[in-house]
């Protein structure tokens, strides 16, 4: 009885070293090669989700490490902060950011977790200097300072040490609008690397502190039949007063209201187009007051030509850059050469920000929609809403999470009568173009790699079709709105972007840019 007891301790302890014997330090993994297979343990500081659901960040008491997959999901494994979890795959550096990297093709990679909210992993103080050490990469750390520059995602932070770069990623549905030139920040985050730049990346605005001195500013504003509504820059206290702190020259207003404390809506006894609006002691929610805000009321600004370029679902994911100050640029400079008023929005889409324009375009995204994001949009499109679905061919997934813009539109287009195939067409010029306003001085328009459109409903428009005449751009009507979809981003793309990305012009190539004109006049009809 003893030896069997005995013998049995043994086989555990054996199996239990073999188990664990190749379960090295996180530090120690972060010294090996590329494509070196290995297995860690850590604590997970950020969860799949925040950044992006193909990866999180895990530390232990030796380094930290960003977790990667081209081609899993990882929230479908119940990830969560402060779990304790081992993991094997294989590192690599990408973009000169160090990575394990799992595959759901090689039966050895796998995730374990360990033990469900194991602790907390503090944060490491450091300055901003250090921001720029490589021995940090991987880590959960903090450090403050104040703003120096703010350039969109990217702002640098300085405590007197030296510059450190704060990088938003759009994903936290962080405002970089929220950080001006001269205040103080607090910021916790991970320590990561894109390519020569070190960044700490804040995981959600809970991880922010933000000195306010800054009064409101009117970002936008849009007139719809007699309701005028102006959309601040940031949340405001509602101290209205009508005809004292709400005045316009001509006295006709007649009621107001301020939705979720970022939309003022006014509503006039018949809104004129030549008025002045004053706004008088704007507090933001720190008491910053602008003593007086004006607007000048101009027809120009009507809902109808208030144009929306979405970048809030991973357009500059990868080699893409389809954003209004990138490989779009061209087409929101065409947009306001015909008098339409081109905003970009980079937050979380509601159906009162849409509320606020006539079209909405959707360049390629490499994300995913929230739930209420396509609640908000179908109400929109149903109320009149004009909307441009631009996808790209099947398996265009630009930053490995699962999701190319064939797999995101069809989670909601099939409301509208049609599903993108994902197959990948290439066709220059298209063999078929038909008779419509928008294909009027229409002759050559290019597919390089693009998807075609599964048509569901009897009253879809075709207007262009390739050799086989598979759809490729199509125009439909739903409730109200109008929807029109094409099967590739890059009839649209000039060619510029960021630094390091590999673009085409396909704007200056045939009709692509007489395409797109046809396209926003037909939404303004």
């Amino acid at each position: 009885m003893k030896k069997s007891v005995f013998l049995f301790m043994v086989l555990t302890f054996t199996i239990f070293i073999y188990a664990f014997s190749n379960v090295i330090t996180i530090e120690k993994a972060r010294t090996f090669k590329d494509l070196t297979p290995v297995t860690v343990e850590g604590v997970v500081t950020l969860e799949p989700g925040p950044f992006d659901i193909n990866l999180f960040f895990i530390q232990d008491d030796t380094a930290g490490l960003n977790v990667y997959s081209g081609n899993m999901d990882f929230s479908k494994f119940d990830i969560e902060r402060n779990d304790l979890i081992r993991v094997t795959g294989y590192l690599w550096k990408h973009k000169m950011n160090l990575e394990l990297v799992l595959d759901k093709d090689n039966e050895k990679h796998s995730i374990e977790i360990l033990e469900k909210n194991y602790k907390e992993i503090e944060p490491i103080n450091i300055k901003t200097v250090d921001i720029n050490e490589e021995k940090y990469e991987g880590i959960l750390a903090h450090t403050e300072g104040k703003v120096i520059k703010a350039m969109g995602q990217e702002i640098l932070i300085d405590d007197g040490t030296g510059e450190g770069i704060l990088w938003i990623r759009e994903n936290t549905k962080i405002d970089p609008m929220n950080f001006k030139e001269g205040i103080d920040v607090e910021v916790t985050g991970v320590m990561a690397q894109y390519l020569t730049k070190r960044e700490i990346q804040p995981r959600s605005i809970e991880d922010l502190k933000t000195e306010d001195i800054f009064p409101p500013e009117i970002e936008f504003y849009s007139i719809d039949n007699n309701i005028l509504s102006i959309l601040f820059n940031e949340e405001i206290i509602d101290n209205f007063k009508l005809n004292k702190t709400i005045r316009d020259n001509k006295n006709n207003i007649k009621n107001y209201k301020l939705i979720n404390n970022k939309i003022l809506k006014i509503e006039y006894e018949n809104l004129p187009v030549d008025s002045k609006l004053m706004l008088r002691f704007v507090q933001d929610m720190n008491e910053n007051k602008a003593n007086i805000l004006s607007i000048d009321i101009s027809e120009k600004n009507i809902k109808k030509h208030n144009i929306l370029f979405d970048e809030s679902h991973s357009q500059t994911a990868g080699n893409s850059d389809w954003t209004i100050t990138g490989g779009y640029s061209d087409f929101a400079d065409l947009a306001k050469k015909m008098g339409l008023n081109v905003k970009n929005e980079k937050i979380h889409i509601k159906k009162d920000i849409l509320d606020l324009f006539g079209i909405f375009i959707i360049p390629e995204p490499n994300g995913p929609f929230f739930a209420d994001e396509i609640e908000a949009l179908l109400e929109w499109v149903k109320d009149g809403g004009n909307l441009f679905i631009i996808a790209d061919h099947g398996g265009a997934d630009r930053n490995g999470n699962g999701w190319d813009a064939v797999r995101v539109f069809n989670e909601f287009t099939e409301n509208f009568g049609f599903l993108f195939e994902g197959d990948d067409l290439e066709e220059e010029p298209l063999k078929n173009v038909y008779k419509h306003e928008i294909t009027e001085n229409i002759q050559n328009i290019g597919v390089w790699n693009g998807s075609s459109i599964n048509i569901l409903k009897k009253d879809i428009e075709v207007l262009i079709s390739d050799t086989n005449k598979k759809p490729y751009l199509i125009s439909t009507v739903y409730g109200k709105g109008k929807v029109i979809a094409i099967g590739d981003s890059s009839p649209f793309d000039d060619g510029t972007g960021a630094t390091g990305n590999i673009l085409h012009d396909g704007w200056s190539w045939g009709d692509d840019a007489i395409l797109a004109e046809n396209i926003l006049k037909y939404f303004l009809k």
